[in-house]
């Protein structure tokens, strides 16, 4: 199994999005909410790319983890944890799109490659010229509603942690980002709209329509209403009734993030849990968040160097964390060929290959991540002589 079939379960459901694909999407911050206006006919592989997180509330706990004032805002890629997520295969590039990088635009964020856009995006605060030379980076939306939120996002002051360096103080969560459903939205009033909107998910969901629960759990996050425990509940069990795990899974995943164990709604989300990441441990009373994958088959799962901090740590120390950390990435990969054995054994259940294919791509953010804190570790200390 190639890192091209990251998230391999999911994507044969979300293959069907494209034909309903929305032009418009609703994005809700701990600062408010902005609208971006999707630029389907220009870019749109990078579009397509982009709804499928959004199908599946990728960035549901995700944060803007890049802020420069007057150039950009940027997010999408890592949790309040600044722990990045594992992502679906990298996109095209479409920067020739004629969508120039202008104040308000937004773009996929990418590595050094021009095809290595993922999940991360970018609004410009100003108009950046430099970013059209090629290769570029895809314009693929504009925000037509809330720059002025994006704008205060870009004034909050920042500095390092962990890897990265331009981290805004204090974090600011992308709660959400929905499609937005205008006529939906607009057919309630204002006036008690979060409350109506609750009375539809809880009739639906108790009509297990999960169908009607969705729609209507949509609706109420394209509206920022305030996080609730209760939907974020309903939410992963109408993906889950669905058969979408992934989407269930990430919901749940930030609600650990954001209650605690003595929420009335805690149980029934530890459950749920259960249910859409079997191959995890199971969330145990007092748990914050999903406990670590264990081993699939007969795989054996390396265990994680630890890495001392560079602003103390001795030559010594660090000469010997790097050895740790090359055998690590070795055994992980010897991990990854096992584990990709399983998910590709058409003879096994299917509970057991996605179950194979979920520990790939939480292996593969365990080796990024290790190799990312290695460096930044190595520089601190190199910064010290």
């Amino acid at each position: 199994m190639r890192p091209e079939r990251l998230l391999l379960a999911a994507v044969a459901a979300l293959l069907g999005c494209g034909a309903a694909r929305a032009t418009e999407v609703a994005v809700c911050t701990d600062h408010g909410r902005f609208v971006i206006d999707l630029a389907d006919r220009e870019a749109p592989k990078q579009v397509e790319n982009f709804l499928r997180y959004v199908d599946t509330s990728f960035y549901s706990g995700t944060v803007f983890h890049r802020v420069i004032p007057g150039f950009v805002v940027q997010g999408g890629g890592a949790d309040r944890k600044l722990r990045g997520r594992p992502t679906l295969p990298p996109v095209v590039n479409e920067s020739s799109n004629g969508l120039r990088n202008e104040r308000g635009t937004v773009a996929a964020a990418r590595g050094e490659g021009a095809d290595t856009a993922t999940s991360q995006f970018f609004v410009n605060l100003k108009d950046n010229a430099d970013f059209d030379r090629p290769p570029g980076y895809t314009v693929f939306g504009r925000v037509t509603e809330g720059l002025d939120v994006v704008d205060s996002i870009g004034r909050l002051p920042t500095g390092p942690a962990g890897a990265l360096k331009d981290v805004p103080m204090p974090l600011v969560v992308i709660q959400s980002i929905t499609r937005l459903d205008e006529g939906a939205l607009a057919a309630i009033p204002e006036a008690g709209r979060e409350a109506a909107l609750k009375q539809r998910i809880d009739a639906a969901t108790a009509a297990e329509d999960y169908d009607d629960a969705r729609r209507w759990i949509g609706v109420y996050r394209a509206a920022c209403a305030a996080p609730d425990a209760r939907v974020a509940v309903e939410e992963a069990r109408a993906a889950l009734a669905g058969g979408d795990r992934t989407r269930a899974r990430f919901v749940l995943e930030d609600y650990f993030a954001t209650y605690s164990q003595s929420d009335p709604t805690y149980e029934d989300a530890a459950a749920l849990y259960r249910s859409a990441a079997p191959e995890q441990a199971a969330v145990q009373p007092g748990d914050t968040e999903p406990s670590a994958s264990q081993s699939v088959g007969d795989c054996k799962v390396p265990a994680s160097p630890e890495i001392p901090d560079g602003g103390s740590a001795s030559i010594e120390q660090m000469v010997s964390v790097q050895t740790h950390v090359k055998a690590f990435v070795v055994d992980g990969q010897a991990y990854l060929k096992c584990v990709d054995a399983v998910a590709d054994d058409k003879d096994r259940a299917t509970t057991d290959r996605n179950a194979a294919i979920e520990e790939h791509n939480r292996m593969v953010g365990e080796l990024e991540r290790a190799a990312a804190d290695f460096n930044d570790q190595l520089r601190a200390f190199k910064t010290r002589k």
